[in-house]
């Protein structure tokens, strides 16, 4: 327990820090002066003022972090200091601003994966034939179980598709409810041809799909592969681009209802991963921070008000309307990002607490 609380604590910390950090540096290079730099909310624990008058403070609840700069329309500004004022910059200085955290989450995360590449990774071994699915457990009153699968066969074809990946073999099965199928598997250097019959098992909206009870693996060697550093500069870059492309694609099918919201997770899921991930060792908490990282980049550049890419949607509309959105429609946006915000937090806490008690 302690462990995880450690691991998700120093997790949490880097990655708040970044955030702000890249919030902070640009705004600094925009000529903004910045009024306070702050690990949490609430009320402030420790505080350190800097020469440039920037005060740096840890406040009491560590679920985030902000930084304050000067604004007119937060409060009274000396006309000697205005043009220091986050307000009075251009809107292409402000995108800057507020895009450089999310970006310095998607860095980060580029740089962790490049060191990991650099370090070594595993890869499966050039040359070898393409994998096949393995069969690597079967429930004793499956389908499959009844058809004579047996743990160890080497799937060649299913349904009249060969060398069928994982997915696809999934996807076949799903769609054969209460229909024969055809599967043809190698033991022991052996062709075997069985049919089975998957059974129907009821989804949440009211789907059935086929199942057949096993688990399936693939069949392939790895070798660990090390890489130079620029190679892993860019193979760390590519990865954070799948891995980012992968986040956005999983939250779409969870709104067009493709993916249960099952698979949002919140702060209590994220903590149990870092305890597990530390207590394997620093690479795989590495990987976890790097995922993490990315997630959290995805997230803040969602056009979701009280987000960064919220207020990037607003200066984005300041651009096509060559002025600012008026109050009204960012109070009506606060409000919305508000319950936005309120009821992912609500599901993701709700399916951690289903995960520790089912």
């Amino acid at each position: 327990m302690l462990l995880t609380l450690i691991a998700f604590a120093v997790a949490l910390g880097v990655l708040i820090v970044i955030h702000e950090y890249g919030h902070f540096w640009v705004a600094r290079r925009c000529g903004v002066r910045v009024l306070r730099f702050s690990v949490g909310f609430g009320k402030v624990l420790l505080r350190r003022t800097d020469r440039h008058g920037t005060e740096w403070a840890v406040s009491a609840v560590p679920l985030g972090g902000y930084v304050k700069m000067l604004d007119s329309r937060e409060g009274q500004v000396p006309a000697a200091q205005r043009h220091e004022a986050f307000d009075t910059k251009s809107v292409w200085q402000r995108i800057a601003i507020v895009s450089a955290g999310p970006l310095a989450n998607l860095l980060l995360a580029s740089l962790l994966y490049a060191v990991l590449y650099m370090v070594g990774v595993r890869e499966p071994e050039p040359g070898q034939a393409p994998p096949l699915p393995v069969i690597q457990a079967v429930q004793p009153d499956g389908a499959a179980a009844a058809a004579g699968v047996q743990v160890g066969d080497r799937v060649l074809a299913i349904d009249g598709m060969e060398m069928p990946m994982p997915d696809q073999f999934v996807s076949i099965v799903g769609r054969r409810a209460e229909q024969p199928v055809v599967l043809r598997v190698e033991r022991e250097g052996q062709p075997l041809q069985l049919t089975l019959v998957p059974r129907a098992q009821a989804q949440d909206d009211g789907s059935t799909v086929g199942r057949i009870g096993v688990q399936l693996g693939v069949d392939t060697r790895f070798v660990e592969v090390r890489y130079g550093p620029l190679e892993s500069l860019a193979r760390g870059v590519e990865r954070t681009g799948e891995v980012a492309w992968f986040s956005l694609r999983m939250l779409g099918r969870m709104v067009t209802g493709e993916a249960s919201w099952r698979n949002l997770s919140g702060p209590v899921t994220i903590a149990d991963y870092a305890g597990q991930t530390a207590r394997l060792g620093l690479i795989a908490y590495i990987s976890f921070i790097a995922l993490v990282s990315v997630s959290l980049g995805v997230l803040n550049l969602l056009p979701i008000p009280m987000l960064d890419g919220g207020h990037l949607l607003y200066y984005l509309v300041e651009i096509v309307r060559g002025s600012p959105p008026p109050e009204r429609w960012l109070e009506l946006g606060q409000r919305a990002g508000l319950g936005i915000l309120v009821a992912l937090m609500s599901v993701a806490l709700f399916n951690d607490f289903a995960r520790l008690l089912g």
